[in-house]
């Protein structure tokens, strides 16, 4: 990639400010190690995974600061990630040079949005199709079928609604489950069948119709075929899969269930935050830095509506599986004064830093930015005075008080 020659100079002077190219036992090394110490130290009580990295406006060396922080981390033996969100005009994959074009974007908006209509689960765990359909606000039936078993799943905007058991074995349908608890009769039974071969309606809701079985009674014996249908898609691990478009009146339940279907799915899938497929493209796109313990995530390639994809969730979704992927996690975003980036990744990551170079930016447009951070109700985690001047009168000594200011 051809750069002018003042960006080339550039890239390289912010080269030599890395880490990287310090002894270990440096002032500006320790004044890192002190930032990492300190930063853990203000969420002690707190599990902190991610943290926003930006600034007032440019060139205050926030990119430079993301990059030292995160080395400074993985020194400490902990498996760390530099995640470039700076959307707009990214940086840190000039920074450490790196060729590979595919990134954040590449993920979000084409990775997470494979449209689906049918396919083999070797291919696709139940897993990735429930978790696509979730984070493309889908409203679809899922067929799923293997050698055993047939299940429908219904969704509305990506979220599970009803579940149905196709070929659930005779004794534990419905009616025949009524009839051994002796709340329907045999007779009562094959006369709501044969209504329900004329008609397009549930067998539950011909039930309650024709006044044999209540509504609770009804909903309590279609809880228990929910728990039973989840339980047979969560041990579906071959078979085929296909997709189809439904209508939010098709997905409409005649009689309410109080399960949350989600949840139910959740806690039979504990261990299996998502599939295959995502953990696969997500890992593709990572990219060692030549540090032990460090890697990054570029940016990918520029996106028209970088606001719309930071603040989605399929942004969110791909934080918090990176969060499960590493110890640590360094987010680089555009200034505060540019765009709203770093306040909407607030909401989604553990604290927020801001870095302010000294002597560089207006203490009005300091003060705004604040005030941005306190309407949002996001409290930063802390600040960064950076390239101070610590051979002006006072300095060397407040410096040597607060070694959280680098």
């Amino acid at each position: 990639m051809l750069f002018s020659k003042n960006k080339k100079n550039k890239i390289h002077m912010d080269r030599k400010n890395l880490l990287e190219h310090y002894p270990y036992d440096s002032r500006y090394a320790e004044s890192y190690r002190t930032l990492r110490t300190n930063l853990f130290l203000t969420v002690m009580e707190k599990n902190l995974k991610s943290v926003v990295i930006t600034s007032s406006v440019e060139g205050e060396g926030k990119t430079t600061t993301a990059a030292n922080l995160a080395f400074t981390i993985a020194q400490a033996n902990r498996k760390v990630l530099l995640l470039d969100l700076d959307l707009r005009r990214p940086y840190l994959n000039h920074l450490f040079h790196l060729k590979k074009k595919t990134g954040v974007t590449d993920l979000v908006a084409n990775t997470f949005g494979t449209h689906l209509t049918q396919g083999s689960l070797d291919n696709f765990l139940v897993e990735d199709l429930i978790q696509l359909i979730k984070l493309q606000n889908r409203t679809c039936r899922l067929d799923l079928e293997n050698q055993k078993n047939q299940v429908s799943i219904l969704f509305e905007k990506g979220h599970m609604k009803d579940i149905y058991w196709k070929n659930r074995p005779e004794s534990q349908k419905l009616a025949n489950t009524l009839i051994q608890e002796k709340l329907l009769t045999k007779k009562e039974a094959d006369l709501a069948l044969g209504h329900q071969k004329k008609s397009v309606q549930r067998l539950g809701t011909i039930l309650y119709t024709m006044g044999f079985v209540t509504k609770q009674d009804i909903a309590k014996a279609l809880c228990v075929h929910t728990i039973e249908a989840i339980k047979i898609v969560s041990s579906m691990e071959t078979g085929s899969f296909a997709f189809f478009n439904i209508s939010t009146e098709e997905v409409k339940q005649p009689i309410s269930q109080d399960v949350d279907f989600e949840k139910i799915y959740s806690e039979f899938n504990i261990e299996r935050n998502s599939g295959s497929y995502f953990k696969n493209a997500i890992q593709s796109a990572i990219q060692p830095t030549g540090v032990k313990n460090l890697f990054i995530l570029p940016s990918g390639p520029v996106h028209p509506n970088p606001a719309e994809l930071v603040g989605s969730k399929r942004t969110k979704f791909l934080i918090k599986q990176l969060e499960s992927m590493f110890d640590f996690i360094i987010i680089d975003t555009p200034p505060i004064m540019l765009a709203t980036d770093a306040l909407l990744l607030g909401l989604q990551t553990d604290g927020t830093i801001l870095v302010i170079r000294s002597g560089h930016t207006d203490r009005k447009i300091i003060k705004e930015v604040l005030n941005q951070f306190e309407t949002a109700k996001q409290p930063l985690s802390g600040t960064i005075l950076n390239r101070v001047d610590i051979g002006k009168k006072g300095y060397y000594r407040y410096y040597k008080k607060d070694l959280s200011f680098i």
